[in-house]
């Protein structure tokens, strides 16, 4: 089982360079412009990717919830590309290494859980497939329309053809 969650967390890192490529290759001012999505900005959209997957990763290493850096982050748009990368292959990584069949208890919202750890770490991948296609959204009312593939089953295409 956790070779299935290993290559989803792989699969999140891909799909998550395959945006951040796409993001630095644009005027760093896109990321700033006023749209219409869940979050105002391309930057919020992806500091909001960033801090969930920044949290759940902290959480999943018995650390609680610590994604403080992300929540005050005022840096710029490459070290902001820079983070959120860094912690989606720190989550493959975690994958690779952890037991994550083992159970995690945690309180959120005053309610006391206690999950597998595979479950969060496909939450995880799920919410930030969701935001990524959020940014997309985001990028076409922008006017881009040469925007890479970030599809699970492009990422398994690619995966088998290589096999």
């Amino acid at each position: 089982m956790n070779q299935r969650y290993q290559r989803y967390a792989q699969y999140n890192v891909w799909a998550n360079s395959r945006l951040i490529d796409m993001l630095l290759n644009k005027e760093p001012s896109i990321i700033t412009q006023e749209l219409v999505g869940s979050f105002s900005t391309i930057r919020e959209t992806v500091l909001h990717i960033w801090y969930a997957e920044e949290g759940w990763l902290s959480r999943l290493n018995d650390q609680g919830w610590q994604a403080q850096g992300v929540e005050n982050f005022k840096g710029t748009h490459q070290e902001l590309i820079e983070g959120w990368q860094a912690t989606s292959q720190a989550l493959h990584t975690f994958t690779v290494s952890a037991d994550i069949e083992s159970m995690i208890s945690f309180e959120r919202r005053g309610k006391q859980y206690t999950l597998p750890r595979f479950e969060i770490v496909q939450h995880v991948c799920n919410h930030s497939t969701y935001h990524r296609g959020q940014v997309v959204i985001m990028m076409r009312q922008l006017g881009i329309d040469e925007i890479a593939q970030t599809d699970y089953s492009e990422w398994l295409r690619i995966q088998y053809d290589a096999e």
